[in-house]
């Protein structure tokens, strides 16, 4: 029995080695390396310069969290959910939907009715049938007052919603129906033409697991079977989690990447992320200590590997409109012209901000921030050509007004002082600054209590209706503009005519920026280091000309991911973990 097994154990290896492919050509014997091409486990021929599979490991950090699954808690989701659960659709680098768990969707005459056709033959990691029955179980288990699930806001549009995570409507009532086991809609109260943008987060839940074991199915991988390109098979808590490629996908993903490993770190103890990054710990870091940055910057071989873009955030200025003194216009737009952002930049902001002229970023879809660009530009004869006009020359009789920030951190802290000293320097203004609590800040903009904030706003979707529906009077700011809110109210519920869509939406915007609802500074600026032997489309420059590893995406993205032959003359690199034979060739944890 002993030689069939080692014969059986020949034959297996035998098997594996036909996996590493030669692509013969006439120059195979100068240059074999070159011409060298492996098909990984799922049967994926990587790319000529790939190196073989067992290299195929990457490695980053991430927070440690309780759920690899958000049917629970999107803040309590540990890393990877993208990578181990299938979203209807998902989202490509240049911001495209792309079929996923489902092949195709369309909208009723109506323009409320989202109907999805569910790919067909998919399953979960265990085997168990994946279908539109799933789908709905998901979004009624998010929609459960039960269930307390803390991302319920981002579905409100679905018809019902509101009142069925109220307890006011059964969960029957819900706008989301299997209709069979291949077609699953939603309906919204309102035609809402990003919907099928929120639907990218539609990270399914295996219903039979659920309903076995509860939310502890996501915690082990014993239970953990997914329908996503990877499974969970390791997961030490305060140490790491372990993804490996599901062998029973069916989705339209080609996995390159054997595993995918995070290292868990404690949110209250950070770990030094450089350091690891530059013993080859992991392979990919974010950067936001300026000191770091400009240390990098400044080494020929590290600068190389440093990425930096624009983050869809925007910092700012909000002012109440409705009560003197920022019910002038005038005022308004003499704060605006008295504000140097690019000195701002060159000091407490270098390196982690671009100025910001507008609310939607430069390289976020619509953005006209080069366009209203003058409207806000820093010119202080003209601020005090306003302030003047407004009553307040010189700054005489100007009432007490501070700046409040939510809880700030050193350099922001830094430039609202900057701002505070141009308001002094070129308006002859004493404004103070106030770093409050979090909690006191939003009670106080919520009972439109806060004269002058200075805050941040980060996008929930892609859209640009995200970004400027914020600044409707029902929202968090004091201002009002009539033509401003028929225009995003229009946009926001306006399908089938997506370019006049967005010039309502540019429109829109260029009334906020002129009229200085807001008075923008600048644009959080993102700094990045990933290891120059990771390639893949996902990290090639966008339609906007920037490389990112941004985010969310990144669940999407590292799928399209890959280890080039580079990691073998990377000096810091350490050796993979031990790589595990029947694990990789059989998929099992």
């Amino acid at each position: 029995m002993r030689s069939v097994a080692v014969l059986t154990l020949l034959g297996v290896a035998a098997t594996l080695s036909s996996l590493s492919v030669l692509a013969l050509q006439d120059d195979d014997e100068a240059d074999p390396i070159r011409t060298e091409r492996h098909v990984n486990s799922f049967g994926v021929t990587l790319p000529p310069d790939a190196a073989a599979p067992e290299l195929q490991v990457l490695t980053q950090f991430s927070p440690d969290n309780r759920y690899l699954d958000r049917g629970t808690s999107t803040y309590k989701q540990a890393w990877g959910v993208g990578l181990v659960a299938e979203p209807l659709a998902r989202v490509d680098r240049d911001f495209n939907l792309l079929p996923a768990g489902a092949t195709s969707w369309e909208l009723s005459d109506d323009g409320l009715t989202w109907t999805y056709e569910i790919r067909k033959g998919m399953v979960f990691a265990d085997g168990h049938p994946l279908t539109a029955r799933d789908y709905e179980a998901t979004f009624r288990r998010w929609a459960n007052p039960e269930t307390g699930f803390d991302f319920e806001w981002y579905f409100r549009a679905i018809k019902n919603w509101t009142d069925v995570v109220g307890g006011r409507q059964p969960l029957d009532s819900l706008g989301v129906k299997a209709h069979d086991d291949y077609t699953v809609s939603f309906t919204t109260e309102r035609p809402t033409p990003y919907l099928p943008l929120l639907l990218a987060k539609s990270w399914v839940s295996p219903t039979h697991l659920f309903d076995k074991y509860g939310p502890e199915w996501a915690t082990r991988p014993e239970t953990h079977f997914g329908s996503g390109p990877y499974r969970l098979v390791e997961w030490i808590k305060g140490d790491r989690i372990v993804l490996g490629i599901n062998h029973n996908y069916r989705g339209p993903i080609r996995p390159m990447l054997e595993r995918v490993v995070a290292r868990l770190f404690n949110l209250a103890v950070p770990p030094q992320f450089l350091s690891a990054y530059e013993a080859g710990e992991v392979d990919y870091v974010p950067l936001t200590n300026q000191a770091e940055i400009n240390r990098i910057k400044a080494d020929p071989v590290l600068r190389e590997q440093l990425n930096a873009y624009t983050d869809f955030a925007t910092y700012y200025l909000m002012l109440d409109t409705y009560n003197p003194p920022f019910d002038d216009v005038r005022v308004r737009k003499a704060f605006a012209h008295a504000i140097d952002v690019d000195a701002i930049m060159k000091s407490a902001m270098r390196d982690v901000g671009i100025p910001a002229s507008s609310m939607l970023p430069p390289g976020f879809p619509g953005s006209s921030s080069e366009e209203l660009a003058p409207l806000q530009r820093f010119e202080p004869e003209l601020a005090r050509r306003y302030l003047t006009e407004a009553g307040y020359p010189g700054g005489r009789g100007f009432p007490e007004v501070n700046i409040w920030l939510r809880g700030e951190a050193a350099n922001i802290r830094t430039a609202a002082e900057a701002v505070q000293a141009m308001l002094n320097q070129h308006l002859g203004l004493d404004v103070g600054v106030r770093n409050v609590e979090r909690k006191v800040y939003l009670d106080a903009m919520s009972a439109r209590e806060l004269t002058l904030g200075m805050v941040p706003y980060q996008y929930d979707f892609i859209d640009a209706g995200n970004l400027l529906t914020i600044w409707l009077s029902n929202g968090r700011h004091a201002w009002h503009n009539d033509r401003f809110e028929r225009l995003v109210r229009q946009a926001n519920e306006l399908v089938g005519d997506p370019d006049r869509r967005m010039a309502m939406y540019r429109n829109a915007e260029h009334i906020l920026v002129d009229e200085a609802g807001g008075i923008f500074l600048w644009y959080i600026r993102i700094n990045q280091m990933w290891k120059p032997f990771i390639r893949g489309d996902a990290l090639e420059p966008n339609k906007w000309g920037y490389r990112a590893w941004r985010g969310e995406l990144m669940s999407n993205l590292q799928t399209e991911l890959y280890i080039t032959k580079d990691v073998l003359k990377d000096p810091t690199k350490n050796k993979p973990e031990p790589f595990r034979f029947w694990q990789w060739l059989t998929g099992e944890s």
